[in-house]
């Protein structure tokens, strides 16, 4: 009734138009490339007796309508968190025929006009700086995932019970029916499980489920997407029909989900947890590889080499204890980053069958010699005499130990540390080469832990001239430097306990090559007198695979 008298309404707000056609990036991920500024281009058009615009501060403009449709344009280029002021007026001369006032956008990168949602408005007064930062959801330590397993997970998920692989995708293995998973460690716990427990509850508009009634009766149900002249209509068992557009008589929107109800039921609490696990929990994986770019991700046709003719896992595997032993952090980032291996490789190995996995800095307790089945170091190695007693008794029970990269220094002793482990490193006169190593696996091609391995390209860091005598070892692989191959992996029986040394592992990105984590498995199974096999399945989560 107030518009309908001569007069003048005022409307003052802030405009956030940063990212307007861009997806946002996860909190804690970040791009792998600069993408250029999205230019935005606000259109205001107005038919009033008079309209004033002011954009960003920006000396307003007067336009006279009068019945006329005027426009004014601004482009813009938006930052992060930047609030734009706008300010409109609309002067009215009276009269039924109320004012018009359109406002809409465009960017440098899509010609199409539209409309700013809701949520890029925001009051005069407000302020971005009260919000909070946004923190990455963790979902790892959550009490709802304790004693859930992310191995097992893995198989509810591409599993016949739950059949979530049949529509969606997770890390890019999967159907595309439904939407891809891959964010969900990104999401919260209490969201997720009613995703499951109540698909119909909120459905992604991008998938929602239609019913498609076609001439000759049939009825189809499920999500469709437009094929050219064709419609694909997908099912909840992730079976696909196509048919012409010209066969369909009509098609409703359906408010219920072609996702199953019941799955928690059918799987039960404990494997609804792991499948919980596997969708909240990312795979465990060395946390940063510094400022040097990674070599690239290991093709997957390499690990099924590799990895052909292995023994079935056994499912009455004997129990293991395997200790972890590392040490303070010595080198920058991405480098010899101990304590990053002992978190990760504690969840990688814990999601094997009937092991049990603890950690111990600098050197293990005397409940771990005791108990321990196999003992693993990555540290920067030192052998103290004391160490000599507690290492010969551990072998003459049988135990098993892996030393990788500078875990085999022995300092002041190393001599000595070399009877035990075959060879180590003296400070005083050691070599050393960071960069492109080109194994050759001959020496030990008759050795299970080198089974299927040929030559292999590492990036990473070799050491040579050691201390101790060559000839004591079962060298598996070498490579070559100063023009001679030099034992870069290797295995020892002594005093009636196994040894396998590997000089690699300097870099970060190494423990997440598929195939070193084959090679270090298979030295760990078998120094525990197990088949080598034993931790195949550990070798792909949250490996770096080119597929």
């Amino acid at each position: 009734q107030q518009m309908e008298q001569p007069g003048t309404i005022g409307m003052k707000a802030q405009l956030d138009l940063y990212n307007l056609l861009r997806p946002e990036v996860q909190p804690g991920e970040k791009l792998d490339y600069e993408p250029s500024p999205e230019e935005v281009t606000l259109t205001v058009r107005s038919d009033a007796a008079e309209s004033y615009v002011s954009i960003n501060g920006k000396p307003g403009h007067w336009m006279t309508g009068d019945g006329v449709d005027l426009k004014v344009q601004y482009t813009l280029t938006p930052k992060k968190d930047e609030l734009i002021p706008v300010e409109i007026q609309l002067r009215h001369n009276g009269g039924e025929a109320l004012p018009k006032l359109v406002v809409s956008y465009h960017t440098n990168e899509d010609a199409r006009e539209r409309a700013l949602p809701l949520r890029r408005f925001l009051l005069p007064w407000s302020s971005r700086d009260e919000e909070p930062p946004s923190t990455p959801v963790e979902n790892r330590d959550l009490p709802q995932l304790t004693g859930g397993n992310w191995l097992r997970g893995e198989r509810e998920f591409f599993g016949s019970v739950a059949g979530c692989s049949k529509c969606h995708t997770m890390r890019g293995v999967g159907a595309r029916i439904g939407p891809d998973l891959s964010n969900l460690p990104q999401r919260d716990y209490e969201s997720v499980l009613r995703d499951v427990t109540q698909p119909s509850f909120a459905i992604n508009p991008d998938f929602t489920s239609q019913t498609v009634l076609l001439e000759e009766g049939r009825v189809l149900a499920g999500t469709v997407r437009a094929d050219g002249d064709h419609l694909v209509i997908a099912d909840q068992e992730g079976k696909e029909t196509v048919v012409h557009r010209d066969e369909v008589e009509s098609l409703e929107h359906s408010p219920q989900s072609i996702m199953p109800e019941g799955i928690p039921q059918a799987l039960g609490q404990e494997r609804l947890r792991d499948l919980m696990t596997f969708l909240l929990v990312a795979p465990p994986t060395m946390p940063q590889y510094g400022t040097m770019q990674p070599p690239p991700p290991r093709p997957m046709a390499e690990v099924n080499a590799v990895l052909a003719g292995s023994e079935p896992p056994a499912a009455d595997a004997a129990p293991l204890h395997i200790v972890l032993v590392a040490g303070t952090k010595d080198h920058g980032p991405g480098e010899h980053d101990y304590p990053a291996w002992k978190k990760a490789w504690r969840e990688l190995l814990e999601m094997a069958g009937n092991v049990r996995v603890t950690t111990a800095d600098d050197w293990p307790s005397e409940e771990d010699l005791k108990s321990a089945d196999a003992l693993v170091f990555y540290q920067k190695g030192d052998w103290p005499a004391e160490r000599a007693r507690d290492m010969d008794r551990f072998l003459t029970r049988g135990g098993g130990v892996t030393y990788i990269h500078y875990a085999v220094r022995g300092g002041d002793n190393a001599a000595e540390f070399a009877e035990r482990i075959g060879l180590a490193w003296n400070d005083a006169w050691p070599q050393y080469r960071h960069g492109p190593l080109d194994i050759e696996f001959t020496p030990g091609s008759t050795h299970p832990i080198a089974r299927n391995f040929d030559r292999v390209h590492f990036y990473d860091e070799s050491y040579w001239n050691a201390v101790g005598d060559p000839r004591r070892l079962n060298v598996l692989a070498t490579g070559i430097e100063q023009g001679k191959p030099q034992p870069l992996f290797w295995t020892r029986e002594h005093l009636g306990g196994r040894i396998f040394v590997s000089i690699p592992g300097h870099y970060s990105w190494t423990f997440d090559d598929p195939l070193f984590r084959i090679l270090l498995l298979r030295g760990i199974a078998w120094t525990a007198g197990e088949s080598v096999d034993r931790f195949n399945e550990l070798a792909l989560p949250g490996a770096r695979v080119g597929r």
